[in-house]
């Protein structure tokens, strides 16, 4: 083979790396980390992280929390009267992953009583992490838990003492946090939770 057929080749084989490296790199681009975190509002003091001996934030008022999904739907967690759950998730938590749908059925099946709310907060998020951004998860999921995005502060999450995800705030009409846990706790643990909402009206 001559040397300008080799020079040919070379040219054409370099052209074809600078060709996907520049669709590489204007790939990275067009992620846009932003688009998994909201503008939240909170007013009142942050509680506790939650300990390994329990809950010490019982009987605490959490901070009201006012913030949106992805399509601007707005949400507020504050003294309404109505006893609260509030699921805090992230994308990349496998065990968040695990427990999104047994919740979803959960309440597919009619199982969240009409006088005790629930609502989610994505936190943690990370465009570097799996099942990015969290909303095509969570829309892929069919959830219908309205949801707030926490900014990339952390602030709600670390407003409500989160250790670890998923985690669980249960909440009475007066924002008082009846009591937090966090791993998968699944449909019992989810039954539990909403006993101790309605035992909190009564």
């Amino acid at each position: 083979m001559t040397r300008p057929v080799l020079w040919i080749i070379g040219g054409i084989v370099g052209l074809g790396l600078i060709v996907l490296l520049a669709a590489s790199i204007a790939s990275e681009e067009a992620i846009d980390p932003s688009i998994a975190f909201g503008v939240v509002e909170i007013d009142g003091d942050p509680l506790p992280v939650l300990g390994d001996q329990g809950d010490a934030a019982i009987g605490l008022q959490a901070p009201s929390t006012v913030g949106a999904d992805w399509n601007g739907v707005e949400s507020k967690i504050e003294q309404d009267g109505r006893p609260k759950i509030v699921i805090f998730l992230a994308h990349w938590c496998q065990f968040c992953q695990a427990e999104v749908p047994v919740v979803q059925d959960w309440i597919d099946a009619g199982n969240l009583p009409d006088s005790v709310d629930m609502y989610s907060v994505t936190v943690l998020s990370d465009h570097l992490r799996p099942e990015w951004p969290p909303q095509d998860w969570l829309e892929d999921e069919g959830w219908t838990v309205p949801t707030i995005m926490d900014d990339e502060l952390n602030s709600v999450a670390i407003a409500y003492g989160l250790r670890g995800t998923p985690f669980y705030a249960v909440l009475d009409g007066d924002n008082v946090n009846l009591q937090r846990i966090d791993g998968e706790i699944g449909i019992a643990g989810l039954n539990a939770l909403v006993d101790i909402a309605l035992n909190s009206t009564s």
